[in-house]
């Protein structure tokens, strides 16, 4: 009879190898039991007809075996009343083994299906934000991905700076930049995307923050630029301002020169002709 093949994964195989040994003590009730607690937990289908079934049966006829050929070795060397002890109650300290077994087992169904109901709440929580991107900003993410192509495979720098260009084109808003970053993310993060695809989107990724970084220095020095000209132009107007003031006072300054000059002058003709 061929062997069966046994499970790749170590931890199955461990499972499966361990209740082989329980039953085989402790008697198809223990299977039952197993069963019973472990029907949800889709590591435990192969109590069930599902993968390695034939492979767990081979582990537990090979586990009685053993036992079978000592009770036969028992029963011929003693007389014939002699009987095989039937595998029945183990030590209380192997059922208690084999409890805390089964309570481990169900724990880490339980653990896993947490970790399952997780992923699955983010990832319908990230579905139901893009649907809601896509709405509000009416992006083609097909075309997007057309524009990617290129890039994950050849990484080409025209390639590239399309995908720049792209990406600023319809940067018209935070709204529009969340998806495109969220789909580059879910891109590069896939369980399924390959290491060149994952390299080339990030060397996309790197050229617009780059980009976009240097266009923000170039924003902050037109700012500057811009505020030094307000300044200078405000400064020039305040120095006309004075200017003019300055020629304001000097225009009062000479007119009271001449009032002063024009009293004198008829003081001294009053008194010329006082004298005559």
């Amino acid at each position: 009879m061929d062997i069966p093949t046994p499970p790749e994964d170590q931890e199955l195989r461990n499972v499966i190898d361990k209740l082989a040994q329980f039953v085989a003590r402790n008697g198809p009730e223990f299977e039952k039991m197993t069963m019973e607690k472990q029907k949800d937990n889709a590591k435990f289908s192969f109590l069930f007809g599902g993968d390695f079934f034939t492979y767990y049966k081979y582990r537990l006829a090979l586990e009685q075996q053993p036992r079978t050929s000592q009770c036969t070795t028992r029963s011929t060397s003693r007389s014939p009343s002699a009987r095989c002890p039937s595998p029945g109650a183990p030590p209380i300290e192997e059922l208690i083994q084999q409890s805390l077994w089964n309570l481990q087992q169900q724990e880490q169904h339980l653990a896993s299906l947490r970790q399952e109901q997780v992923t699955a709440a983010i990832a319908l929580a990230v579905e139901q934000q893009t649907q809601k991107l896509l709405h509000e900003t009416q992006l083609d993410m097909t075309e997007f991905d057309n524009i990617l192509q290129p890039i994950i495979d050849m990484c080409t720098k025209d390639a590239i700076s399309a995908g720049k260009n792209w990406m600023f084109t319809n940067a018209k808003g935070p709204a529009h930049c969340e998806l495109m970053t969220s789909h580059l993310r879910n891109r590069i993060t896939a369980d399924g995307a390959h290491f060149e695809l994952r390299l080339h989107l990030i060397y996309l990724t790197n050229d617009v923050l780059h980009h976009w970084l240097v266009n923000e220095r170039q924003r902050f020095l037109q700012v500057g630029i811009e505020k030094t000209s307000t300044n200078k132009g405000r400064i020039e107007s305040e120095r006309k301002q004075e200017e003019k003031r300055k020629k304001q006072v000097g225009g009062t300054r000479e007119s009271d020169r001449e009032r002063e000059r024009e009293r004198k002058e008829r003081e001294r003709e009053a008194g010329e002709t006082v004298n005559k």
